[in-house]
This record gives C-alpha cells, structure tokens and sequence, in this order.
C-alpha cells in the first residue's frame, strides 16, 4: 500500500520559483565574485605582492583577496542548500516526503548551514580588521546572524530525526498492511 498523494499546492509552487531564483542569484554571483578575483589575481598580480611585501596597503589588498573567496564559498553553501531545499519541495509535490533521502538532505541543509554561518562569521571578522570604525556594532551583528544560523541548523538537525522517524513508521506501517 502506497500513502503517496500528489499534491498541487500553490505554495509549494510559489516555493519552487523562488527557490529557483535564489539559486540562481547564489551561482550568478558566485560565477561573478569569481571572475573579478581572477581578473584582480591576473591584472593586478605584481601590484599585489608588491604592496603584500610592505605595510603599506598589503593588508587590505590580502582582506580584499580572502573576502573574495569567502563569498564563492558563501555562495556555494547558499547554492547546494537550495538545490536540497528544491529536492524536498519536489518530493512534497510527489506526495512522499517521509522518504530516509529526505531525512539526509535535511541533515545536509542543516551542515550547510553550520559552514556557512563559519564563512559569515570569518567575513565578519575581516570586516572589523578591515574597518576598524565600528568594530563592536559589526561585531554584534555577526553574532546576532550566527545565532539565527545556528538555530537553523538546530531545527534541521532535529526536523531530519523526524523524517527518519516517519520513514521507519511509514516503513512499519507498510510492511503490516
């Protein structure tokens, strides 16, 4: 016996397009913050090690440089979260959630989440070096964001027991009837 019912919710229609936007806005500007740190490592390579060699401006040119790579790994994080997000949003609309590849995703999702609240909290900290204006407000707000991320990946984490949970009871309940 089957408990599969196909759904056509418009929310979860709603959810897939913007899901879909989201992951291409995270690969566009992924693809872009790539290109311009080649373009900097290309154009600008002698200036760099140059100014990397002396104090003066090396440290921002190096902050510039880690903030860049940073970014595409923020955007790959944000990207793969996504891409899982939509397979979930696929299996809702397939009427079978409680499926032990939902359960992993979830635990994926919730990992991603956990690097990329790393990646925030080390741009953060570029940020404070790089600006020392307003270093403990920049400083309050990474925290701030890192606790909502972290709470994320909390609730996922938890939410992917559950979808075990109902895997295995689904499974149960299947092999009795």
């Amino acid at each position: 016996m089957s408990l599969s019912v196909k759904s056509k919710d418009p929310l979860l229609s709603a959810a897939r397009v913007v899901v879909g936007l989201l992951m291409g806005l995270f690969a566009f500007v992924g693809v872009i913050v790539t290109i311009g740190l080649g373009a900097i490592l290309t154009v600008q390579r002698a200036e760099i090690v140059e100014r990397a060699a002396t104090a003066n401006g090396g440290p921002a040119y190096l902050f510039i440089l880690l903030a860049c790579i940073l970014i595409i790994g923020l955007m790959a994080f944000s990207f793969m979260f996504m891409r899982e997000l939509m397979r979930m949003i696929t299996s809702v609309e397939q009427g079978d959630p409680f499926q032990p590849f939902n359960a992993d995703r979830l635990r994926r999702m919730g990992w991603l989440t956990v690097g990329a609240q790393l990646v925030l909290v080390a741009l953060a900290a570029i940020g404070m070096a790089f600006d020392g204006i307003r270093p403990a407000l920049m400083a309050e707000d990474a925290l701030n964001a890192a606790f909502g991320g972290l709470l994320l990946a909390l609730v996922l984490f938890i939410l992917a027991r559950v979808f075990r949970i109902g895997a295995a009871m689904r499974a149960d309940l299947e092999g009795t009837v």
